[in-house]
């Protein structure tokens, strides 16, 4: 591995377990990264979350004019100023948006029975700002049953076909284990990397994005058309074992 000169971070089963927050060890990775080269955070998780759970503890440590973060699915960046999280831009979506996509997703579940005879374990609609996520089970459960449900994604990959095909003016993907995002056509992650790219005067191919969802209909796919490199892992624990690589060839 040649050290890139930007590096981002999908969240979900890549930073964290779908859900949760990045452990203290995680964090301190983070940061230690941040000391190198630019970072950024680009994930379908919403900023309030976000900054309740643990941005603060980023915020506390150096660097920070080089750390960005891109909330669901990239329709928004933020930046520290030194004394509050700055909105560098941001897209939303409506109202009338949001009831249309819990309508469609909803008939897809029903037409195409992959959810049934399972259970449910909360609320599986997540309404954010820009986005409308699904999480098929309910975002309660139980980490065992969120990674053995559908272990080669093809029920999740039947739902996202039929919910696209009833939305065609939005983007239909899947992200974390359970979850399928609904976003405004083109406002998503590859609309981050660009962004950034431009922001930095960095060319896509001078930077590495690391996620866990690069395969064909996964959430982190979209970035691979920018040119972007990438680095498929499977979580956090292999995660760790890629920061620890960048920290080997990144120099002090």
């Amino acid at each position: 591995m040649q050290c890139p000169k930007v590096v981002l971070f999908d969240l979900d089963d890549t930073l964290a377990d779908s859900f949760e927050s990045p452990t203290k060890e995680m964090n301190a990775r983070i940061v230690r990264l941040l000391e190198r080269l630019p970072i950024a955070i680009i994930t379908g998780r919403d900023f309030p979350w976000m900054a309740r759970d643990f941005l603060p503890q980023i915020a506390a440590e150096g660097h920070m004019e080089r750390f960005y973060v891109f909330p669901e699915g990239a329709a928004q960046c933020f930046q520290w100023d030194g004394r509050e999280w700055k909105e560098i831009y941001g897209w939303s979506i409506s109202e009338e948006d949001h009831t249309r996509i819990r309508k469609a997703v909803l008939e897809s579940v029903e037409e195409t029975g992959v959810l049934k005879g399972l259970p449910c374990f909360g609320e599986q609609f997540v309404q954010k700002r820009a986005m409308m996520a699904f999480a098929a089970l309910g975002i309660n459960v139980s980490p065992d049953l969120k990674y053995s449900w559908d272990p080669d994604n093809k029920r999740r990959a039947t739902l996202r076909d039929a919910i696209a095909a009833k939305l065609p003016e939005f983007d239909v993907l899947m992200g974390g284990a359970t979850s399928t995002d609904v976003t405004k056509k083109g406002v998503n992650k590859a609309r981050g990397v660009e962004w950034l790219s431009k922001h930095l005067n960095i060319p896509a191919a001078e930077m590495l994005y690391i996620g866990d969802a690069l395969y064909p209909g996964g959430n982190d796919s979209v970035v691979i058309p920018t040119g972007i490199q990438t680095r498929p892992v499977t979580g956090p624990e292999e995660t760790l074992t890629v920061i620890d690589e960048l920290l080997s060839v990144c120099g002090n």
